[in-house]
């Protein structure tokens, strides 16, 4: 389908008139009651305008291709029924008459609102949910993995359109940084560079866009089990059947092969977005950083520039040499009353130390035999055995059970970072045979007395006789 088929030929020709600025302020209007109404009456829209324009109508000029100009509607009503035909002669608006009775109303069409609503994005700036993409993308593969039934296709495609959303997201926001890093060479006024950092970019990227998209740890957290969910399904020919079968049973294509094979791509695609997102990251990184300095680094100049002729002219003497009896002038600089004048500062009494030279002396190595290892590595062993051993690190986790039969990881008491060793060696441990107990993690994590700890249930292990101690050959 051909472009004019769509968008009436004059549909972007307000964007080249004199009266622009007025116009794309009115469709704003109009689509801001398009999206609590689906029918806009006129005499409803002729209000909207009025109220939100008052006297901005009045700067409406005449065109040359105006079958009736703004001159014809001289007060503000006249002049709001002169923008609703504008805007439905060139395709902003369709009339849609009430059959019932007779009133005007009007619609906006699709690709009318797809536009305005766009623009209404850019101009007021729209909060992205990186974490939102990422976890539904999680979420979705999850379900999906413990059904194992038909919706697992379905599960793909959100998965793959969400991991689509966040690698342009992501695109979009790399270049706004890159549009105001450019912008920067536009302003000459601190104020206006003020108003540029703060009153735009802080509103508009940074705290709305940059700032939880660093400080939550979705990305991160979640690429792992995405990839992992994913990876495992491409290793499974049963899996991709279920999934090529669902797709051919909702009729998306021709036959199971070809169902099969975008299937296979999918799944590729989403695992190569993620492991392009640190990349991308990095780059998104070091523009802020990049901006953020070239901006302070320009209000700098300017605050501390003066920029007139006396301004030069005090440049053009600061970087002349000290004065002196014997220093020659420049033929243009004899006669003038020039003097070296002197203040006091916090550099005034400062002095220079001077460096000393040291030379060094020569170090000896020695070098170490084997032997020397061998009982180094033994007393380290020995040293170690007897902070966590096998014996301490059981009888510790027994003590925090106490009476209990489980408790979960918000119930330890550590008390001190060498508590949270045993639990760490305790945790590593869980795995051994003949051991008085088990470890189960769940998911999410927790601070106990400061320790960041995952979420994990600690139980007794009964039926192996050594409920009350845990050792056996491995005490050592």
């Amino acid at each position: 389908m051909r472009f004019f088929e769509i968008f009436p030929q004059n549909f972007f020709s307000l964007f080249a008139s004199t009266n622009r600025d007025i116009y794309i302020e009115a469709l704003l209007i109009l689509h801001r009651q398009y999206r609590s109404e689906t029918l806009l009456k006129k005499q409803d829209l002729v209000s909207r305008l009025v109220a939100g324009l008052e006297t901005r109508m009045l700067d409406l000029k005449e065109e040359d291709d105006d079958l009736y100009g703004p001159d014809e509607d001289v007060n503000l009503s006249g002049r709001a029924h002169f923008l609703l035909r504008k805007f439905v002669d060139t395709g902003w608006l369709q009339l849609e008459p009430d059959l019932a009775s007779f009133a005007e109303n009007y619609v906006v069409p699709g690709y009318a609102s797809k536009l305005l609503h766009l623009f209404y994005d850019i101009l007021h700036g729209k909060p992205v949910e990186y974490n939102g993409f990422v976890y539904s993308t999680y979420s979705n593969l999850r379900t999906a993995e413990q059904d194992r039934d038909e919706h697992m296709y379905d599960a793909l495609k959100q998965a793959h359109r969400a991991t689509e959303e966040l690698w342009k997201s992501l695109r979009e926001l790399l270049d706004n940084i890159r549009l105001y890093h450019q912008r920067l060479h536009e302003q000459d006024e601190v104020k206006e560079l003020l108003a540029e950092h703060f009153d735009r970019f802080r509103v508009l990227v940074s705290d709305r866009v940059y700032h939880p998209l660093k400080t939550f740890d979705s990305v991160p957290r979640f690429k792992q089990r995405i990839t992992a969910i994913l990876r495992s399904w491409l290793r499974d020919a049963d899996t991709l059947n279920i999934i090529a079968t669902a797709a051919l049973r909702r009729g998306e294509f021709s036959d199971k092969a070809e169902a099969r094979s975008q299937t296979i791509r999918m799944i590729g695609e989403i695992m190569d977005t993620y492991d392009r997102l640190d990349g991308i990251l990095m780059q998104i990184d070091r523009k802020n950083a990049g901006y953020t300095r070239a901006s302070v680094e320009r209000m700098q100049y300017y605050l501390n520039t003066d920029r007139d002729i006396k301004g030069k002219l005090v440049e053009v003497l600061k970087a002349m040499p000290p004065l002196k009896s014997d220093l020659a002038l420049p033929p243009a600089l004899v006669g003038l009353p020039l003097y070296s004048a002197g203040y006091l500062d916090e550099q005034s009494l400062y002095t220079e130390p001077k460096q000393r030279e040291h030379l060094p002396e020569a170090v000896l190595e020695a070098a170490a035999s084997a032997e020397d290892v061998d009982e180094e590595l033994t007393v380290f062993r020995e040293r170690l055995a007897q902070v966590y051993s096998h014996r301490k690190i059981v009888s510790f986790i027994l003590a925090q059970l106490a009476d209990r039969r489980s408790m979960a990881a918000a119930e330890l008491e550590l008390a001190s970072a060498e508590e949270f060793v045993k639990l760490l060696l305790a945790t590593v441990k869980s795995d051994e045979k003949d051991l008085p107990y088990r470890i189960e993690f769940r998911e999410g994590y927790l601070y106990v007395n400061g320790f960041r700890l995952p979420e994990l249930v600690i139980s007794r292990e009964e039926g192996n006789g050594r409920v009350g101690t845990g050792m056996g050959k491995n005490d050592r």
